[in-house]
């Protein structure tokens, strides 16, 4: 179950700084004091959502092989 946790979370990780550059847009109206290159829209709560089924899904295939190889 350690092993499961520890596995998933580095991918949760992983995955999450792979996702988190698609699909940004810069703002168009810039006003004084923000940074021109902070997304307009992030996408957030979409990217940890999609970030976890893909861990979750990734995790289980590597425990499955994990424990048909050992």
């Amino acid at each position: 179950m350690l092993t499961f946790v520890v596995i998933f979370v580095i991918l949760w990780w992983l995955i999450l700084f792979l996702l988190l550059p698609i699909g940004i847009k810069k703002q168009d109206n810039v006003h004084f004091g923000n940074d021109p290159g902070a997304p307009k829209d992030p996408m957030l709560k979409k990217k940890f959502i999609i970030t976890t089924i893909i861990s979750f899904f990734t995790t289980i295939i590597i425990i499955i092989v994990k424990n048909e190889i050992f």
